[in-house]
């Protein structure tokens, strides 16, 4: 069997997750928390939009990561967009999705919601990082979690960035997922 057909060892492969939300959630906040601002800046071919992706480790484990551009819709009308939705859909040469985490403002949750219903529409192994409480906590509002991530039909971790709460959880969260995906545990579902 030559080394093109021959499928690699999954155990050896870094997960690669992609970090999609629209613009101001706190993504790239997360995104330097999570690599401790290890991060490579470049473009993607043949266009002007910028790339940033990096590593973090967790139980022994390498992960990739990549930041990719705020948008409001995967219906591309701007080249941030188009990237976006063309990484999501597996049509960017040598970058790999394998985990969505889909960063949603609490404050502002009917926009974000709107992003986040064409990401789940994909069917990827998605987490919803769910942002900026503390903003919705000071206008007297608050978000039930348990029957948002039953109306997504996927876990939905709070997160407090700068104070580092949620990131735990979200690690683990991920690392629950990648195991469910690995040994064929994991299930597309429906949202509401």
């Amino acid at each position: 069997m030559d080394s093109k057909s021959a499928p690699g060892p999954a155990s050896f492969q870094a997960p690669s997750i992609v970090l999609v939300g629209n613009p101001n959630t706190g993504k790239s906040t997360l995104f330097n928390a999570l690599t401790g601002q290890r991060q490579l800046v470049a473009n993607y071919p043949g266009v002007t939009v910028a790339k940033k992706s990096g590593q973090f480790s967790l139980e022994g484990r390498t992960w990739n990561v990549v930041d990719l551009p705020g948008v409001y819709s995967l219906a591309p009308r701007s080249p941030d967009e188009k990237i976006t939705a063309d990484v999501l859909l597996g049509q960017v040469p040598g970058e790999l999705v394998d985990m969505v985490v889909c960063v949603v403002d609490a404050s502002n949750l009917r926009r974000n919601l709107f992003l986040a219903s064409q990401v789940l529409e994909l069917q990827r192994p998605t987490v919803v990082a769910l942002t900026k409480l503390d903003i919705l906590a000071d206008r007297s509002h608050q978000i039930d979690i348990k029957v948002l991530q039953e109306q997504l039909g996927v876990t939905v971790v709070p997160l407090h960035v700068p104070r580092k709460q949620g990131l735990n959880e979200l690690q683990t969260e991920l690392e629950r997922l990648r195991d469910g995906v690995a040994t064929g545990h994991w299930r597309r579902t429906e949202h509401r």
